[in-house]
């Protein structure tokens, strides 16, 4: 789990949204305006700009906050369990069904759920999810009675859903009963004022977590990271900064990096970041280039034991 996933909140359990842009301070305020009803809230977004996160402000601002809270990836649940995990079955139902489950709807009575990538949802499944929506009831499998349900919907998208009713792809019923309220969350690289408290947001927090004296960022690395595309938002950006603190490499080491993988998309996994492993191969292959191959000094430059060193040499095939 990288640093964006570190949850820092207030005194009050509200989330905290870094950023000065008047593009985040027109969504928190927004955000903050229906917080306390009890509407459905689409938000918008690309990969890694934090839907999640405001969708946990909307419940910690809402009357709903003192009850469970559950986010659920729309594209990790499979179709063929979908009634069964979502509204829930009772016991011997179908074979494996060994005791009655309640379901993501009903464990969060009182709550909130959070439908992250409901684009996902294929088609023949969005009839009944608007049915609960619509009705705020469910009918668990196995059971010939429907369950009334008091739980508020958020939802999370990093497609356009307007412009997938357009194509067909997703239906404009469920559209337009998600719609109530819709936030967008812009880009990274669209608010590059927010880039600079982000680093310095996610640095203090890295220094917390890794149990080391917080690092600071020349100048000159803040301007080239200001102007960087970060397709990855702030993911991208909390990923490298959590990179500073374990491979010890310099900034400026990290930032060639940088430059490099945004040319290299065959060295990124599926969500256009580096995987831990991936990283640490980057790290030790720099080090070593940056001391002429000197096992010894390239040791040093990565803060570990030589010892240690040559076994990540063999782990990753470089000795």
């Amino acid at each position: 789990m990288h640093i964006m996933s570190t949850l820092k909140v207030t005194a009050t359990g509200v989330p905290i949204i870094v950023g000065v842009s008047k593009a985040i301070r027109d969504v928190l305020q927004l955000a903050d305006q229906v917080a306390a009803t009890d509407c459905c809230v689409l938000i918008e977004g690309e990969s890694g700009t934090g839907k999640e996160l405001i969708a946990r402000r909307l419940y910690a601002r809402s009357q709903r906050a003192e009850r469970p809270f559950i986010p659920v990836n729309c594209a990790g649940v499979s179709e063929n369990l979908f009634e069964s995990q979502f509204f829930g079955h009772v016991r011997g139902s179908f074979t494996g069904a060994e005791q009655t489950m309640l379901g993501v709807f009903r464990t969060a009575e009182g709550g909130t759920v959070f439908l992250d990538e409901i684009c996902e949802i294929p088609l023949s499944l969005q009839p009944k999810l608007l049915r609960v929506l619509q009705e705020r009831e469910v009918m668990p499998v196995g059971s010939p009675i429907p369950v009334k349900v008091d739980t508020r919907f958020l939802a999370g998208s990093n497609q356009n859903l307007a412009e997938m009713v357009r194509l067909g792809t997703f239906r404009r019923d469920l559209y337009h009963r998600l719609n109530i309220v819709r936030i967008h969350l812009p880009a990274l690289r669209e608010r590059p004022e927010d880039i600079s408290p982000l680093l310095d947001h996610f640095l203090l927090v890295a220094a917390d977590r890794y149990h080391r004296p917080p690092l600071s960022l020349s100048s000159q690395v803040r301007t080239i990271l200001t102007n960087y595309a970060w397709l990855g938002n702030i993911r991208e950006l909390s990923a490298w900064v959590e990179r500073l603190y374990v491979t010890g490499l310099t900034p400026e080491i990290l930032l060639d990096m940088l430059m490099g993988e945004s040319s290299q998309t065959s060295n990124v996994g599926p969500t256009g970041q580096l995987t831990l492993k991936q990283a640490e191969r980057q790290a030790i292959t720099h080090a070593m280039e940056h001391s002429d191959f000197n096992q010894r000094k390239a040791a040093r430059m990565l803060q570990v034991h030589r010892a240690t060193l040559s076994r990540k040499l063999r782990l990753h095939n470089l000795s």
